[in-house]
């Protein structure tokens, strides 16, 4: 135990009790000192949950024997957020002590919250729609990264990325790390499957000297990382049969006129308009079958500038076979062959 941080924990319990008790609803410690990953600079890990306006003046940043301490006011809709896994701090949570509790009420909506997470964390499509979610956002890192000279910038964005891959593989699990950053790498090689080369590369950035490395190496986590999440999700959504075939069939009534434009391109050789359709289609595709735990439609494999009939052939097996996947499954697509038959049914 530490003397200096079990004395600013009696301190704060005290202060509550002395000036605070009808403001505050709770006071939650949490972290390396509560999970006992702790060393001797650690400090004390500890929020409340304000009842009232004047809760809030219980907030305090202060320096202890050369140790920084935050006493900080998390509100009850953050708390929450948290539970719907809208950001990393599950810990804040999952793995708390109370220290104060106003009333039975709040220790029962506080449990409640955590009880929501843990039924979060053990939907398996919820937790890969998170880690879809905040993929994107580590994408736009990397475009960051690409146009980043700064060797102080890039480590800084490296950072952000490793960390964010890393809370995406765990969710991919289903789970968290419970004991942050200090237990990270060991945590990651405790869990039941993750992306090829993955602690390799997370060490190989916080050992880079030079730009390109940092650059090389968050590109292939970033790349592995991504196969990995779109194959569990894949697998995911085949076991609960979660393929939407009536939006398929809505998607293709919508998207039917891109197919169109392709043929026309090609027909009449305008290269660049037939690309630029072919990209959109494709991405478009590629959007359905991730969601739908389909297997992926390639077309712009087949794209040759100087061979556009190929890539109309391709187009038009792709449509047929998306049709055809659709209507195997007893959905059936709105068309009309003539416009007086669609006026007469309409």
């Amino acid at each position: 135990m530490n003397k200096r941080n079990d004395m600013i924990i009696e301190w704060a319990i005290k202060k509550i009790e002395t000036d605070f008790k009808d403001d505050v609803s709770l006071l939650l410690f949490y972290g390396s000192y509560e999970n006992g990953t702790d060393n001797p600079l650690s400090d004390v890990d500890f929020y409340f949950i304000p009842k009232t306006e004047s809760a809030y003046k219980l907030t305090k940043t202060f320096i202890v024997e050369g140790v920084g301490f935050d006493l900080f006011p998390m509100s009850w809709k953050r708390i929450e957020g948290i539970a719907e896994i809208n950001e990393v701090l599950l810990p804040c949570l999952a793995n708390v002590k109370i220290l104060y509790c106003n009333s039975d009420s709040d220790k029962t909506r506080f449990k409640e919250l955590q009880n929501r997470l843990k039924k979060n964390l053990s939907n398996k499509m919820f937790m890969l729609d998170k880690a879809s979610k905040k993929m994107e956002r580590v994408v736009d890192f990397y475009k960051t990264m690409m146009f980043e000279d700064n060797i102080c910038e890039l480590r800084a964005i490296a950072g952000n990325i490793i960390l964010s891959l890393a809370d995406i593989v765990a969710y991919s699990n289903q789970t968290y790390f419970s004991r942050g950053v200090k237990k990270q790498i060991e945590d990651l090689k405790n869990m039941k499957i993750i992306p090829k080369d993955f602690i390799l590369l997370y060490e190989s950035v916080t050992k880079a000297d030079l730009a390109g490395q940092l650059k090389e190496y968050c590109y292939k986590m970033i790349r592995n990382t991504k196969e990995f999440l779109n194959d569990k999700t894949k697998k995911a959504n085949k076991e609960e049969n979660k393929a939407n075939y009536e939006e398929l069939a809505e998607l293709y009534q919508e998207i039917i006129s891109t197919w169109n434009k392709i043929y026309i391109c090609c027909d009449r050789g305008d290269v660049t308009l037939a690309y630029i359709s072919g990209t959109s289609l494709q991405q478009t595709l590629n959007t359905a079958t991730r969601e739908n735990g389909l297997n992926k439609f390639d077309l712009m494999s087949y794209y040759d500038s100087k061979h556009l009939n190929r890539f109309k052939d391709r187009a038009m097996v792709i449509q047929a076979d998306f049709v055809k996947m659709i209507e195997e499954n007893g959905v059936v697509i709105e068309s009309y062959n003539k416009i007086e038959e669609f006026i007469k049914r309409n």
